[in-house]
């Protein structure tokens, strides 16, 4: 497939045609109205000559005399012949005035056209030049406020949110790392130091003890992140409306004997006929996430309230006091608010929790309760956008 021509190639073409057509068109214009009343004009002039006395001078009314032929006298046959030389030489003239137009109207368009586009080499060459290693760099185009100034602007946007999305990805990785390889150190640990070769059954039901708790916590954080992985796609095409009443209830089944064992009370109200217009299942992991990080980090004797209504989710527990240099980082993976003596969380229940209210266009809210504690709040948007709706 050959290349096409680059616009700057295309801008100078055109402003030849163009200046070539417009040119040509004004030249035939007046070539052609002179002709015409260099035509009347010794028309008029022959007309008289013919009813004027013999020898009488011919000429246009308010013109210089004419002089006669040498051999013949007639002045109009010179006026005629003067009027073709006068028409041949002006159609000469003018394709060459054309031909030198079109060359320079090229030359202003191949000008005009390298200056107004000489931003685009910059965003060209700074993009090329783009790499994981190097997203920090900017076009930062200045100039005045145009399309390519624009233009320009919206790609630094758009470098801005991949650098986050790769440093995310970068302490992701990183964390990932870092929490896997605690269990497996403690599984490696197990196996050659609790079994010995003279191991005695004690001794073998201690590992698999710790190698079964360690296995499941394994398995939870790799479940944990498959969730997280696919919370953060896009859910548009699959949201169904969702019975919130149903859905509650089924969470807070689903933590009652987690609850029971920590000593928490957990307590639910909703809305009479609401719906929750979403993807079910993340939805319900959103709940889940919510509900059980609010048992999981609470007091014995605590209580947790699950609320939802028109405008939101609202999941409350008491608990330790949350200092608010804590509520920004809650959401990153692999955060904890407080120490517990359970491992049962690997410490992505609230990145969960954040990537699904965005799959949703929600916004989730981190708040301290008075008295210790924590108030997460998601707000949901419309029905018409995928939000809370009433029956």
């Amino acid at each position: 497939m050959t290349r096409s021509w680059s616009i700057r190639a295309r801008t100078a073409v055109v402003f030849a045609v163009a200046s070539v057509v417009l040119t040509t068109a004004v030249l035939v214009f007046v070539n052609l109205a002179s002709q015409a009343s260099y035509a009347r004009e010794l028309l008029v002039t022959e007309i008289r000559g013919s009813s004027a006395p013999t020898g009488a001078p011919l000429r246009p009314t308010g013109a210089s005399p004419v002089p006669s032929a040498p051999s013949t006298g007639q002045p109009v046959g010179t006026g005629v012949a003067l009027v073709r030389t006068v028409a041949t030489l002006q159609w000469q003239w003018s394709a060459v005035g054309v031909g030198v137009a079109g060359l320079l109207a090229g030359a202003v368009g191949w000008a005009v056209s390298r200056r107004m586009l000489r931003p685009v080499d910059t965003i060209t060459e700074t993009t090329t030049r783009l790499s994981a290693s190097n997203l920090h760099e900017r076009i930062a185009l200045g100039g005045p406020d145009d399309e390519l100034r624009r233009l320009a602007d919206t790609i630094d946007a758009l470098i801005a949110r991949l650098e986050g999305a790769f440093e995310s990805q970068r302490r992701f990785v990183a964390q990932a790392s870092h929490e896997l390889r605690t269990p497996l150190a403690v599984q490696r640990a197990a196996l050659q130091i609790a079994l010995p070769d003279d191991a005695t059954p004690a001794e073998i039901a201690d590992a698999r003890e710790t190698l079964l708790a360690e296995n499941r916590r394994t398995e939870r954080l790799v479940e944990s992140l498959l969730v997280l992985a696919e919370a953060d796609r896009d859910v548009g095409a699959e949201r169904v409306p969702v019975d919130v009443d149903e859905l509650v209830a089924d969470v807070v089944a689903t933590v009652a004997a987690a609850a029971r064992a920590a000593e928490v009370t957990v307590g639910s109200e909703v809305a009479d006929g609401l719906e929750l217009v979403a993807e079910p299942v993340l939805v319900r992991q959103l709940l889940l996430n919510l509900v059980d990080n609010a048992v999981e980090y609470n007091v014995p004797g605590g209580a947790v309230r699950v609320r939802v209504d028109r405008d939101g989710i609202v999941v409350e527990n008491s608990g330790p006091d949350v200092r608010p240099a804590d509520l920004e980082r809650l959401t990153e993976p692999f955060q904890r608010a407080a120490a517990t003596g359970s491992h049962r969380h690997s410490g992505l229940g609230l990145s969960i929790v954040a990537a699904v209210a965005r799959a949703h266009g929600w916004s989730l809210d981190l708040a301290a309760r008075d008295g210790g504690g924590l108030v997460a709040t998601v707000r949901t948007l419309p029905a018409a956008a995928g939000g809370v709706s009433a029956e």
